[in-house]
């Protein structure tokens, strides 16, 4: 179950919760840390599994990068 929709927006990419509609946008995050879109995909993420005690989704490649390690 997808838990947030993702859309473009003026400089960036918004990630919005299909619950409840929180959202945070790439513009929010540090480019120093990582990935803009990862760091986005996370905070969404955790949002999701913390209020609404959703499952964490996990992409393909992120799992296989994790074997990797």
């Amino acid at each position: 179950m997808k838990t947030y929709r993702i859309q473009r927006i003026k400089g960036g990419m918004k990630f919005t919760c299909t619950i409840c509609g929180h959202s945070v946008s790439t513009l929010d995050f540090d480019a120093r840390v990582g990935n803009l879109r990862t760091q986005a995909a996370t905070t969404i993420n955790a949002h999701s599994t913390q209020m609404h005690h959703a499952p964490m989704i996990i992409s393909p490649s992120d799992s296989q990068q994790r074997t990797w390690r």
